[in-house]
């Protein structure tokens, strides 16, 4: 690979470490304990590209995927033939023949849908299936009179195959709300009701909080692509994935000089400012400018750059005033990095590192290193 600093790129670009992804799968397996470690790859494996990750993390041992739409799954079995994989968001009407013979697993999310996919499997033989619960998300899954339907009636669970039992935590995030032992407590009831399978409850964050959330799958998500579950520095792994972007000029501002879009920034002394090649249109975030509550920077030879005025769909501006080292065209801006950690830069535009990486556009050179 070329290093990013040594030559002019064109545009900006994106260097994914998967050396780091298989280290972090790896920390985050025995982090698990007894339990089978599963990697979530949907939305193109966090924006990160599928078929680069999937044979990265089937060379690591990872024998079970989730993904969240029935497409995604085709692409998953086309790239791991042999491993399980499940399907999020249920079981599309109709769709039970082309689940069956893709070998793909539906997370089955209502009665309706149990009740094809044992129709389905009746006429032309068992396949596995997941039975999802909702324990308080209210978002996906069979609620609790739903789950003592099936528990009274457990025909409804011939002719096809249980194999798991799953549900989602809505605030891993924070160790202490306290929805997670609630949540917990449900699902161990709901698992005990339902005939016996192997059970999931913890993603990368139920991971944290200990042995007692994971049973025997965990479902390993941001952790994996460097991430923090927590949206702090803290507990985030190795940085997976580096973004650059070139400065494509530089200017003089005197004070009284505006900068951008609705001239929001005004210099308040003389400046100079750099004209990075990157903007809302390659997926970062125009809230990152001109924020009121603290300052959103990159990173310009190693030291903060703070970004200054609206951003627009492919450029943003930089303060240089405080760079010591002179920045000229062509010189490699970090957006977000190991020098400048994603879940950082995701605070100061008040969202999370999920949302910056499932935005990477489809402008940026992609490096995959595996070192």
């Amino acid at each position: 690979m070329t290093d990013p600093g040594s030559r002019s790129p064109d545009g900006a670009q994106v260097t994914i470490d998967l050396a780091a992804l298989g280290r972090n799968f790896k920390t985050m397996r025995d982090k698990s304990g007894m339990a089978e470690a599963a990697a979530v790859i949907k939305a193109d494996a966090y924006g990160l590209g599928m078929t680069q990750i999937v044979p990265k993390l089937l060379a690591m041992g990872c024998q079970s995927f989730f993904v969240a739409l029935e497409k995604e799954g085709y692409s998953a079995r086309d790239l791991a033939p042999d491993a399980d994989i499940y399907v999020l968001n249920g079981l599309p009407a109709g769709a039970a023949r082309d689940f069956a013979e893709a070998g793909l697993r539906p997370c089955l999310i209502s009665l309706e849908q149990i009740a094809e996919w044992q129709d389905f499997c009746r006429a032309q033989g068992a396949h596995p299936a997941c039975v999802f619960v909702d324990t308080g998300f209210n978002r996906l899954g069979l609620d609790e009179a739903e789950v003592q339907t099936l528990a009274g009636d457990l025909s409804l669970f011939e002719d096809w195959t249980l194999a798991l039992v799953a549900s989602h935590l809505a605030c891993a995030d924070d160790t202490e709300h306290p929805m997670n032992r609630a949540q917990l407590e449900k699902f161990r009831f709901a698992r005990d009701l339902l005939p016996e399978a192997p059970a999931s409850l913890a993603n990368s964050g139920g991971v944290l909080l200990g042995p007692d959330y994971c049973f025997d799958m965990t479902r390993i998500g941001i952790s994996l692509y460097g991430g923090s579950p927590h949206g702090t520095d803290e507990t985030a792994l190795e940085s997976v994935v580096t973004l650059h972007a070139p400065v494509l000029q530089t200017r003089a501002l005197s004070a009284g000089d505006s900068v951008g879009y609705g001239a929001t920034f005004t210099a308040a002394r003389d400046m100079t400012i750099g004209i990075v090649g990157l903007g809302y249109g390659d997926g970062l975030l125009r809230s990152l400018g001109n924020r009121d509550t603290g300052i959103a920077w990159l990173m310009v030879n190693n030291t903060p750059a703070p970004l200054i005025g609206r951003m627009s769909m492919d450029t943003l501006a930089i303060d240089l005033t405080d760079i010591k080292k002179p920045v000229a065209p062509d010189d490699v801006v970090e957006i977000f990095g190991p020098n400048n950690p994603i879940d950082t830069l995701a605070t100061k535009g008040q969202t999370i590192s999920y949302e910056l990486l499932t935005g990477l556009g489809g402008r940026y050179n992609r490096i995959y290193e595996d070192n």
